[in-house]
């Protein structure tokens, strides 16, 4: 038999997929590079969701735990052995050259660098939310962005 609380989480989830579903895929996604890690990186952050049952102080709480486990298993992804030895494809190949030119420099960038550039640039977070989603002072999130900019500048240039 199901318990109500079964089903307040199971709504709980399904509600935060709904609000948060997108930015935690696109998050996954600017790390490991592919679609088909990333939605298994997503449905992970959901699953230990669900298995940890937490309780949050608010939205913005919530939405920075999830965008910090979904950093988190995208790097455990992506350093994984199989994905080490992987030859990635390139998805939209018909996409315009220097959107291909950028993507392949995105990629170059440490993953940790990378979720910054797409936190910041892509989803319009300031350094001062990234600082707090990811627990990292605010002066080291501006360095490192000012250290990503110059390698993108650096690769795109060659």
């Amino acid at each position: 038999m199901f318990k109500e609380a079964d089903f307040k989480i199971e709504e709980f989830i399904k509600d935060c997929m709904n609000r948060f579903g997108n930015i935690v895929l696109r998050c996954a996604f600017s790390i490991v590079g592919n679609r088909a890690d990333a939605e298994d990186v997503f449905s992970d952050v959901f699953f230990i969701l669900w298995k940890k049952n937490k309780v949050f102080d608010n939205q913005e709480h919530l939405k920075a735990w999830l965008i910090r486990v979904a950093i988190n298993r995208a790097k455990n992804v992506k350093k994984a052995a199989f994905n080490r030895h992987r030859v990635q494809l390139h998805e939209g190949i018909a996409a315009k050259e220097q959107d291909v030119f950028i993507k392949l420099a995105l990629e170059e960038l440490p993953p940790k660098d990378r979720a910054l550039v797409y936190l910041h640039y892509y989803e319009g977070h300031s350094f001062k939310d990234i600082s707090r989603m990811l627990n990292v002072k605010e002066s080291s999130i501006r360095s490192r962005a000012m250290r990503a900019r110059e390698r993108l500048r650096d690769m795109l240039e060659e």
